[in-house]
C-alpha cells in the first residue's frame, strides 16, 4: 500500500503526520513502515536517520531517492537500487527511510515528468503487507509526483487559516486531475475555537458538495504541540494522548482494516542488515 500526506502549503505538518504514523504503524499495529522522502530538505531523512544524515547524503556516500529517479530516467529497472537505498531508522528498527535529496527539484527544469516516482515504485513492487508513505515538498511538480505515486488514497494536512485555503484547495485540484482518490482532510494544530469548528464544518459541506469527493472526509485534528514540532517523539513510545486520533488516522489510511502480514517472496523488503 502507497500512500501520501501531502500539500502545496508549507508547515502543515506533512513530515510529523508521516513520521507520526510511521511509529504508530510499526510500534502499535506491529507493520513495517517504508518512507520514500522526496522532499527536497529531507525531513524525513533528518528525523528518522539523525541530524548528521544530511551531511552524509551530500557527501554521496550511498543512493538517494534522486539516484532512483535518475535510474528511471535512464530507462533501467530500478529495483535493485531501491534496495540498496533503503536505511532503516535509527531510532525505530521498523521503519526504512529512502533518503531524500535537493536534487530532485531539478528534474522539472529537464523536462521530466511527474511519474517518474511511479515508474520507480512500479519496479519496486512492495510487498503488500508494507505501509509505504511518501513525503513530498510543496511545489506543484513534487505534489504531482507523490499524488502519481499513490496506490491508495491521498491525505491533505490542512493549518486552519486564511492563506492556508488556496493551497488546499489547489492540491485537492491535482488529486482530482490525476484521478486519485482523496481519502480525507486532516486539521493540524488545532485547539477548541468556534472558528475553528465552523472552517471545518465548511471545508466538511465544500467536499460534501462536490461529487467526485463526496467520500472524502474531515479526519480527526491533531492539536497543537511544541512536542509535536520538537520531533520529541521520535525516538519514545508513542505519544499516548494521540492514540485516539491515529487509531482513526490509520483506519482511514488503510481502509478500516490491517493487511495481513507475511513476506512475498517476489516483492522487494527491507533488508534487516
Amino acid at each position: 500500500m502507497i500512500t501520501t500526506f501531502t500539500s502545496m502549503k508549507g508547515g502543515t505538518g506533512k513530515t510529523t503526520i508521516t513520521g507520526l504514523l510511521a511509529n504508530y504503524a510499526s510500534k502499535i499495529l506491529d507493520k513495517r513502515v517504508i518512507i520514500i522522502d522526496i522532499d527536497p530538505q529531507g525531513g524525513c531523512t533528518s528525523l528518522f536517520l539523525g541530524p548528521e544524515a544530511r551531511e552524509t547524503i551530500d557527501g554521496k556516500a550511498g543512493p538517494t531517492i534522486y539516484n532512483v529517479l535518475e535510474c528511471v530516467r535512464e530507462n533501467t529497472n530500478a529495483r535493485a537500487l531501491i534496495q540498496k537505498a533503503l536505511i532503516r531508522s535509527r531510532y525505530n528498527p521498523d521503519v526504512f527511510v529512502l533518503p531524500g535529496d535537493y536534487r530532485v527539484t531539478g528534474l522539472m527544469s529537464m523536462g521530466e515528468t511527474p511519474d517518474l516516482l511511479r515508474y520507480a515504485l512500479e519496479d519496486a513492487a512492495f510487498a503488500e503487507d508494507l505501509l509505504v508513505m511518501i513525503d513530498s515538498g510543496t511545489s506543484p511538480f513534487l505534489v504531482n509526483m507523490a499524488i502519481s505515486a499513490v496506490s491508495e488514497n491521498v491525505f491533505v494536512p490542512l493549518m486552519l487559516s486564511l492563506q492556508n485555503r488556496k493551497p488546499t484547495a489547489d492540491t485537492i485540484q491535482l488529486v482530482l486531475r490525476q484521478r486519485k482518490r482523496l481519502g480525507g482532510i486532516i486539521p493540524v494544530g488545532i485547539g477548541n475555537a468556534k472558528w475553528e469548528e465552523a472552517t471545518m464544518e465548511s471545508w466538511d459541506e465544500r467536499l460534501r458538495s462536490t461529487p467526485l469527493l463526496a467520500s472524502a472526509r474531515i479526519l480527526q485534528g491533531i492539536p497543537y504541540s511544541k512536542t509535536l514540532l520538537r520531533s520529541e517523539w521520535v525516538d519514545q513510545p508513542f505519544p499516548e494522548r494521540l492514540l485516539p486520533i491515529f487509531e482513526k488516522i490509520s483506519q482511514a489510511v488503510l481502509n478500516g482494516k490491517t493487511p495481513e502480514t507475511g513476506a512475498d517472496g517476489s516483492a522487494v523488503e527491507p533488508t534487516d542488515d
